[in-house]
């Protein structure tokens, strides 16, 4: 696994990936690009596909957050999110996430058929705080903060705004194979709630946290993103 980047590194890789979609006028393409990032980072690393959503969140680049943005709000007109997979709460014999592992240790074979899915960014960060999977648990505050940055980027898109809350809602609904615990279905189905209702994204990152502010096994180790 390579070294965690440094905070310049992630800001030029920030600006090419913004510079990338604002070389294109069509949202289909632009959605390609997000998509194909995301790919070549691996699911392995998806989580810095999330860190430099961030760095374009925490910028004052309003124009860079609307391309994001539109472009997630194409994603989801398409059903087609630009995602990172989580093994299920399931999951046993799981790596030990305190020094380097190599990606093929995260094999269909190793999680032996452990269900394994695509997850969204909202997803993905709602999961890593609340599940048992391959990655050291995300810690409350960082979930937190780092929602509220999503949302706050999301919400850039008037499609992205409206559709988001949406999918998370029907997903809060289905047991999606064993993906979403019953705890997690709760958080999304409160994100969603709080979202539509127009709320600050500070204030629906903190829905999150209090629709079940108990059910995070003690004893967990937690970690930043």
């Amino acid at each position: 696994m390579n070294a965690v980047p440094s905070a310049q590194s992630l800001r030029a890789a920030a600006d090419r990936l913004v510079s990338a979609l604002a070389a294109h006028s069509d949202p289909e393409y632009r959605l390609t690009v997000l998509k194909r990032l995301a790919r070549r980072l691996g699911e392995d690393r998806y989580p810095l596909f999330l860190r430099l959503l961030q760095v374009v969140a925490e910028s004052d680049d309003a124009h860079a957050q609307r391309l994001v943005a539109d472009t997630f709000g194409t994603a989801l007109r398409r059903m087609d999110l630009p995602g990172g997979a989580l093994s299920s709460w399931g999951a046993t014999r799981l790596p030990d996430a305190s020094g380097p592992v190599a990606a093929s240790a995260f094999s269909g074979q190793f999680f032996g058929g452990t269900p394994r899915r695509l997850l969204g960014p909202v997803e993905y960060l709602t999961v890593w705080h609340l599940q048992r999977t391959q990655r050291t648990a995300l810690s409350a505050q960082t979930f937190r903060k780092s929602l509220a940055r999503m949302i706050a980027l999301l919400n850039r898109s008037e499609d992205a705004r409206t559709l988001y809350p949406q999918k998370l809602a029907a997903d809060a609904q289905n047991e999606l194979e064993g993906a979403y615990t019953r705890a997690t279905r709760e958080r999304l189905a409160a994100i969603a709630a709080a979202w539509r209702a127009g709320r600050t994204p500070d204030e629906i990152a903190q829905a999150a946290l209090d629709a079940a502010a108990a059910d995070t096994p003690r004893g967990w180790v937690t970690h930043d993103l």
